[in-house]
């Protein structure tokens, strides 16, 4: 009776159950095959539990402490690392657990029945400070920060590797070593780089103006009344004397001189030039103003890093003897020291502006200060150099000026005693007054280079065009056949007859070939050989010469030849020009085009880059789109797995409930039942 009354007990309670596991099964929707999966797998767990016990996980945060609840009176507590976590019973059913090193370890709990828990404790750095902080110092940074275990990992794609040098700086501070941060950052396509590049104009402008002024007299070379002078200063050239001679009546001195004779000899006209040969006397006078200006241009463009010191140097450099002690006593060694256009840079890239910190230097050689030393000539420098620190935006100019060096010099000369009289004293003094005056003017453009960019320019050097071009078999003219061929009839050297210098000119046979074959050849032998024969003694000779003699009429048809072979001549001439004036328009518009095509080329490459970019960021966005999607889904699901669980819960504890009470009245019924 009592196996039947148990039969009947279960048999209900068994329904009861399905009926509710496919209430549940409804309910979920979805969610029926996570259940139909889950059931098997804690089966198989439960199956290897007596080999094993199940784990649970346990995460931690570097410092922080959590406590674990048992169940049931702890007797033992092992840890695979103290240095990573550390646990302590708190109470016979509670462990506390604290978190030193990021790592992963195993905990195990005997309770004093025997049974033995495991837990897998994972202890991670706290990366929240980190994140936000790197949230408010690099606004709009997609930059991403990860644990794995000891190491930081940063990953994203950034605008500038300034930004992941700080951002590597900054996470460094989080971890014992840096070398505990792995950096995956990587710069965005279109991010500019690191590099600068620098365009610096030199502009020396020089002015110059020279004043002259000075007068110089003297006589002829025959003298005024037998006597020979000149005055002058000697800053100027002035007249001289050669080859003076002259005689005497007699060798007493005093006595008259019978004639005389000699030249000027001129260095230099100057600009006044007054000589009267009635009285013997001249004079030379110096009087100008000379102004000039010359200007030096120097374009260097340099790319440098940001961070990275650059120079530049356009110049020379020029030997310097130096004394140095040696065991034979002194030994001269030679130092070189450099001169010219110099510029040292150093940029640094901040956001989209450059940090210039520039140092230029313009030094040129000067002779006139230069020292003499044991048969050397060691010149000065005269030196403009300027140093200074700047903030510039990308492509914007900056201009040193200013550099201004001014030289006077004034040298005058006088006859002595003559020069101080005065008004007629101007005559026997010179003046030369010089002024200079040197203005250097720097002009520094940084500009940042895009990763993608080409330099300086992206078209390398072009090969020069040739001076003419070449010439086709159709403008080549052919060989001039000889004037006369040995062996010929008629050859006047092989039959003793006159030479080509007294033969009659004779017009050779024109050569196949264009126009201007026939012109040249036509010009060849119209054109006599040699000089006109000269006519010699004998009637033989006069009778060569009479032979000759060309008429009025041939003449004038050798003009008329003459001049047509010229005319084809000059036109073959014009047509060469024509031509090498059409392959040039036609190179031209060949470098436009493709300088066009180029252009064109660069835009189609701009415009797919623009679209690329796009591209990524509507991606991107179709990405969160769906990772945000696929977050509500999951949350959704996970809220009716609970929604369900609370379910199943609530419809145990009515089934226990009923059973209870079905229970009781169950026994209620069997006491009845034994009363009677």
């Amino acid at each position: 009776m009592t196996r039947q009354a148990q039969t009947g007990r279960i048999g209900p309670s068994t329904r009861f159950r399905r009926g509710l596991f496919i209430l549940i099964i409804a309910l979920l929707g979805d969610s029926r095959t996570l259940w139909a999966q889950a059931r098997p797998a804690m089966t198989a767990v439960g199956a290897a539990a007596a080999a094993e016990p199940e784990a649970s996980a346990v995460r931690l945060l570097v410092g922080r402490s959590t406590v674990i609840d048992i169940g049931s009176p702890i007797a033992r507590v092992s840890l695979t690392s103290a240095d990573i976590a550390d646990a302590m019973v708190t109470s016979p059913n509670q462990l506390l657990l604290n978190g030193k090193m990021p790592g992963t370890i195993s905990l195990f709990v005997w309770d004093r029945a025997g049974a033995i828990r495991r837990y897998e404790v994972v202890v991670q750095r706290d990366l929240s400070h980190l994140t936000e902080h790197i949230r408010q110092l690099f606004p709009g940074e997609p930059i991403s920060v990860q644990s794995t275990g000891r190491t930081i990992v940063l990953a994203g794609a950034v605008s500038n590797k300034e930004v992941i040098e700080k951002a590597v700086d900054l996470a460094g501070g989080y971890v014992e070593k840096k070398d505990e941060v792995v950096n995956l950052l990587k710069l965005q396509e279109n991010a500019a780089s690191n590099q600068v590049l620098l365009r610096v104009r030199f502009a020396e402008v020089s002015r110059s103006a020279v004043t002259e002024l000075g007068a110089s007299f003297f006589t002829s070379p025959t003298g005024v009344k037998n006597t020979i002078g000149r005055v002058t200063t000697q800053q100027f050239p002035s007249v001289g004397y050669d080859d003076l001679q002259y005689t005497k009546a007699n060798g007493d001195w005093g006595s008259p001189v019978t004639s005389a004779s000699g030249k000027f000899t001129f260095t230099d006209f100057l600009n006044l030039f007054l000589f009267n040969e009635k009285y013997d006397l001249g004079t030379l006078v110096r009087l100008l103003q000379t102004r000039g200006m010359f200007q030096s241009l120097a374009e260097p463009n340099l790319v440098a890093e940001s961070g990275k010191e650059a120079s530049f140097l356009a110049g020379g450099e020029f030997p310097i003897p130096i004394a140095q002690p040696s065991q034979n006593g002194v030994s001269i060694v030679v130092q070189f020291k450099e001169f010219g256009v110099r510029l040292t840079f150093t940029p640094t890239i901040v956001a989209d502006r450059v940090h210039l910190k520039l140092k230029p230097e313009v030094s040129t050689l000067d002779f006139t200060n230069a020292v003499s030393l044991q048969g050397f000539r060691i010149p000065a420098l005269s030196t403009r150099r300027t140093e200074t620190e700047v903030e510039l935006a990308n492509g914007q100019t900056f201009a040193i000026a200013g550099l201004m060096d001014n030289q006077v010099t004034n040298s005058i000369q006088k006859v002595p005693g003559l020069g101080d009289i005065p008004i007629l004293g101007v005559f026997f003094k010179s003046k030369a007054a010089q002024k200079n005056q040197t203005e250097l003017v720097v002009m520094i453009t940084p500009q940042i280079l895009p990763r993608n960019s080409h330099g300086v320019t992206s078209s390398l050097p072009r090969t020069p065009e040739p001076f003419l071009a070449p010439l086709s078999d159709k403008q080549t003219l052919d060989p001039l056949p000889p004037a006369f061929e040995p062996g010929r009839k008629g050859d006047p050297a092989a039959a003793g007859g006159p030479t080509p210098q007294t033969a009659k000119p004779q017009a050779t046979k024109p050569a196949p070939g264009g126009k201007g074959g026939d012109a040249a050849k036509t010009m060849e032998a119209l054109t006599p050989g040699g000089p006109k024969p000269a006519t010699a003694a004998g009637p033989g000779a006069a009778s060569e010469a009479a032979g000759t003699k060309l008429t009025p009429a041939e003449q004038q048809k050798l003009e008329r030849a003459r001049r047509d072979a010229m005319d084809r001549a000059k036109g073959q001439q014009t047509e060469q020009q024509r031509l090498l004036a059409k392959q040039a328009e036609e190179d031209r518009k060949r470098v436009e085009a493709a300088r066009a095509e180029q252009q064109r080329l660069e835009q189609e490459k701009t415009k797919r880059d623009e679209a690329q970019a796009k591209l990524n960021a509507a991606k991107a966005k179709r990405d969160a789109e769906a990772a945000r999607q696929q977050a509500e889904i999951e949350k959704k699901h996970q809220k009716e797995i609970e929604d369900a669980a609370a379910k199943l819960k609530a419809a145990e504890a009515a089934y226990q409930a009923e059973v209870a009470k079905k229970g009781g009245a169950a026994k209620e019924k069997e006491k009845q039942q034994e009363k009677q």
